[in-house]
C-alpha cells in the first residue's frame, strides 16, 4: 500500500493483479530425522492467479495509527511434483510423478497499530506491530485421464505476530515511492487430505506443526489524480520458512504414526495496481 504522510484521517486502497508462489516440503523416514534423511517431497511451483488486495488505514489519534489489510489470489494454473526415496540425501528413488495444481486459493489477513516515526512533506516513516494469518488451499489434480478420481488437498496456516516499516519518497508534488519491510514470526499447521489412499484416513489423513519466519519487502509508485484520490502500481516479494516440525499420518485403523517435517519453503510475488481514497 502507498505509504504517505497521512493527511488525512482514513485511507484505502484496492487493487489487482497477478499473483505466483511456490511450496516445498519434506519428511524424514523417523523422528530422528533418518531412514532416510528425506523419504517424501511434495513440490508446488509457480501457483498463480489474480489477485485482490484491500487495505485500510485510520489515523486515530495524533501519531497513532491502525491499519487492516485483506488480499486474495484465485488459483488458475500450476504444478505439483511427489518424489519418495530409500537412500539417503534424495537417493534411490522410489516414486516420482507430476501433476497439476491448477485450483485452490492463497489469502491473507492482518491488523496492526502503528506510530509516525517521520511526517515531513517529502518524507515519512511509520513503524507497525501487528498480528497476521497466510492461508495456503493447495490441490493435487491430475488433467491426463490417468488418476480421475485424483483430488488430493493439501491446507497450510502461518499464524503469528510480525513488525513492519513503511516508508514514502516524494519525487515530486504528485509523485512519490513507497517502500515496506516486514518480518513475520509465525507457527505453521497445515492438513492434508490424500484422497486415494483408503488406508489413510479423511478428510485429514496427516498434519504438520512447525516454528517459522518470514520476510516481505514491497515497492509501489503512487500518482496523485486529484486531492483525494490517487493511482499506484508495484509489487512485492516474499520467503517464508519453517524448520524442523512434526508430521503425523493417521490411519484407518486409528493408529497414527510421527516423523520429521524437515523444513517448509515459501516463495513468491505479487505485482499489482490500484487506487486509493483518502477521507
Amino acid at each position: 500500500m502507498f505509504a504517505q504522510n497521512i493527511p488525512r484521517k482514513i485511507s484505502l486502497s484496492l487493487t489487482t493483479g497477478y499473483a505466483q508462489q511456490n511450496l516445498k516440503w519434506s519428511i524424514a523416514g523417523n523422528l530422528a530425522g533418518e531412514s532416510p534423511n528425506v523419504y517424501s517431497e511434495l513440490q508446488w511451483k509457480k501457483v498463480a492467479g489474480k489477485t485482490f488486495t484491500a487495505a485500510l488505514q485510520w489515523n486515530y489519534w495524533g501519531k497513532l495509527l491502525l491499519d487492516a489489510r485483506y488480499s486474495h489470489v484465485f488459483v488458475h494454473s500450476g504444478t505439483v511434483t511427489d518424489n519418495d526415496y530409500n537412500g539417503e540425501n534424495r537417493t534411490d528413488v522410489v516414486y516420482n510423478e507430476r501433476f497439476n495444481a491448477d485450483k485452490g486459493y492463497s489469502r491473507d489477513w492482518s491488523a496492526a497499530a502503528g506510530y509516525q516515526l517521520i511526517n515531513k512533506s517529502r518524507f515519512n516513516l511509520n513503524a507497525y506491530a501487528g498480528y497476521g494469518i497466510s492461508t495456503q488451499s493447495f490441490y493435487i489434480l491430475d488433467r491426463t485421464g490417468n488418476f480421475p478420481d485424483l483430488n488430493s488437498t493439501y491446507k497450510a496456516n502461518w499464524k503469528g505476530p510480525f513488525g513492519r516499516a513503511e516508508s514514502a519518497f516524494g519525487i515530486t508534488n504528485k509523485l512519490k515511492v513507497s517502500l515496506a519491510a516486514t518480518y513475520n514470526q509465525v507457527s505453521y499447521n497445515a492438513a492434508a487430505d490424500w484422497n486415494l489412499i483408503q488406508t489413510f484416513q479423511h478428510p485429514v489423513s496427516y498434519r504438520h506443526t512447525a516454528k517459522g519466519f518470514g520476510i516481505d519487502g514491497e515497492l509501489f509508485l503512487a500518482y496523485r489524480l486529484f486531492k483525494n484520490i490517487t493511482i499506484q502500481a508495484g509489487g512485492n516479494y516474499y520467503t517464508w520458512q519453517t524448520g524442523k516440525g512434526i508430521d503425523e499420518l493417521f490411519f484407518n485403523s486409528g493408529e497414527s504414526n510421527k516423523t520429521q517435517l524437515n523444513k517448509v519453503e515459501r516463495n513468491g510475488y505479487q505485482i499489482s495496481m490500484g487506487i486509493t481514497l483518502t477521507l
